[in-house]
């Protein structure tokens, strides 16, 4: 009976807590949420001499309604000497790369959007289940970022 009680217990006191989760506490919507997890950062690198850093968002994941047909990326880049980058999915070139300015409609997507970072909507023809994004040039490029479609 003290075992029952106890194990009782422990199952009230975490389900009470189980509606909560890491973005409980903050006072963001449904799509800031969904971009915070689907978020990937790589590097901009040459062996040891890393260049800048690149955040991309997969944006048929966060807004389905506005993105289902084609694939959509957020970028977010950042280079130290003005590097020239092309963006490839799949090994596959882009159909379109918007640049847009620092305060776009996606820039809520991102909690830092600072004014020297370089932001583009990349627009891709439709793909397979598993994506595989990357940034690179002849000398400098990303790791790998995968994203998965559900």
């Amino acid at each position: 009976m003290k075992t029952f009680l106890i194990i009782t217990t422990l199952l009230v006191l975490f389900n009470a807590c189980s509606y909560n989760n890491a973005f409980s506490s903050f006072d963001i919507t449904p799509q800031q949420a969904q971009s915070e997890n689907s978020i990937l950062s790589s590097k901009i690198q040459n062996k040891s001499q890393i260049n800048g850093i690149i955040s991309v968002i997969y944006l048929n994941d966060v807004l389905p309604n506005e993105y289902k047909e084609s694939e959509y990326f957020y970028v977010s880049l950042y280079t130290k000497d003005k590097t020239e980058l092309s963006f490839l999915l799949n090994d596959t070139q882009p159909l379109s790369i918007e640049n847009l300015p620092a305060k776009n409609k996606f820039s809520t997507l991102i909690s830092f959007s600072p004014e020297w970072q370089k932001y583009y909507l990349v627009h891709f023809e439709e793909q397979g289940k598993s994506l595989s994004f990357i940034a690179k040039n002849s000398a400098f490029s990303s790791e790998k970022m995968l994203f998965k479609k559900y």
